[in-house]
């Protein structure tokens, strides 16, 4: 069974009924970079139904500074999702149960073994405080733009202010972000 299927057929999980599957195909040629958002949008069509899932996350275009700038060095990305469908209640997001979170990242970490990305872009407080913590890594605060490297077998995390949460960060150039996420990214290729 490959991964798309065993994502798609968890039942363990009470928000599985908004479950998109993973990837539509798999990421190309080169050295992959995983960007790691916390949930999908929980954009419902007219007819009460999600829309069909595209591998452009939502914070690709907010990141496509850094990525463009990686691309020209042999990088390849795709985006993925620590809760892999949105927690909703009754229509309206709610904050996840720790069981959720714990059920979504298994299947995080079976992706991860099975792309064998170079680094995985951890966007936003919310997924890297969890990541790490479910990887069992101690979270140490950046300073700047210079972003901690969490190496864990074999991939290295990154944590990063989410993209979207740059205009409400006092002080925040967003040239200087994108150039410390294409410097992260580097030195995980140097390892």
């Amino acid at each position: 069974m490959s991964i798309e299927e065993k994502i798609r057929a968890c039942r363990e999980c009470s928000i599985r009924n908004y479950q998109p599957p993973v990837l539509d195909e798999p990421p190309g040629e080169g050295k992959l970079v995983m960007c790691v958002d916390f949930a999908p949008p929980p954009l419902l069509q007219a007819n009460g139904e999600l829309p069909a899932f595209d591998r452009c996350f939502p914070a690709g275009p907010l990141l496509e500074p850094a990525l463009r700038e990686l691309v020209r060095f042999g990088y390849v990305f795709y985006g993925s999702y620590l809760l892999k469908c949105p927690p909703l209640q009754n229509g309206v997001p709610r904050k996840p149960h720790h069981y959720e979170l714990a059920n979504c990242f298994r299947h995080l970490q079976e992706e991860i073994r099975t792309y064998r990305p170079l680094a995985v872009l951890l966007l936003g407080h919310g997924t890297y405080l969890n990541v790490l913590s479910l990887l069992g890594l101690e979270y140490r605060k950046s300073y700047g733009y210079y972003f901690n490297l969490y190496p864990h077998e074999g991939t290295n995390y990154i944590p990063v202010i989410h993209p979207a949460q740059l205009d409400k960060t006092p002080g925040a150039p967003p040239s200087l972000y994108m150039e410390g996420i294409v410097n992260a990214v580097k030195r995980c290729s140097e390892d």
